[in-house]
């Protein structure tokens, strides 16, 4: 009785445990959040490029000029979401230049993972803050963190 019980318990183990049309049935179910996931990826491109708001802000503080400064970030703040808006809208909301390119170095940290428009590139200045990234035109270096006073500090990453 023992050989009979024996290969049944198996026969019966196998059979149970290839019931497997459940996984198939699950799978189906699956396939929708896939497609769902990918519709906000459909919006990412439009997110990826950096604004050219962010560099006329740029360009803005090495001319030290807070005011226009300013009116670039609160442009590139409405047009912007999640943290890019977050950072543009508080270097916007500054008082005066110095706390506007403290607060334009936490925005750069987000922007030069951005992709560049063409004819643009990273530029780096060792000097501020334990060095600074930022992003403008590939052609003369303009240092929006000390403007005019350094504005050739600095050279170009990329």
């Amino acid at each position: 009785m023992k050989r009979i019980t024996l290969p049944a318990a198996a026969v019966a183990f196998l059979m149970l445990s290839s019931c497997a049309p459940t996984n198939p049935t699950t799978a189906p179910k699956e396939a929708p959040p896939e497609a769902t996931a990918a519709e906000p990826a459909a919006e990412a491109p439009t997110s990826t490029v950096l604004s050219t708001h962010y560099m006329e802000a740029a360009a803005a503080l090495a001319a030290d000029d807070l005011e226009k400064a300013k009116a670039s970030l609160a442009a590139l703040a409405k047009e912007s979401s999640g943290e890019m808006k977050t950072l543009a809208q508080a270097a916007a909301d500054t008082g005066d230049i110095a706390a506007t390119r403290e607060r334009f170095k936490a925005l750069s940290v987000v922007a030069v993972t951005k992709e560049l428009p063409e004819g643009y590139a990273v530029a780096f200045c060792p000097m501020y803050k334990g060095g600074s990234k930022w992003v403008q035109k590939k052609d003369k270096l303009a240092n929006p963190y000390f403007g005019k006073a350094m504005l050739t500090c600095g050279s170009f990453v990329n």
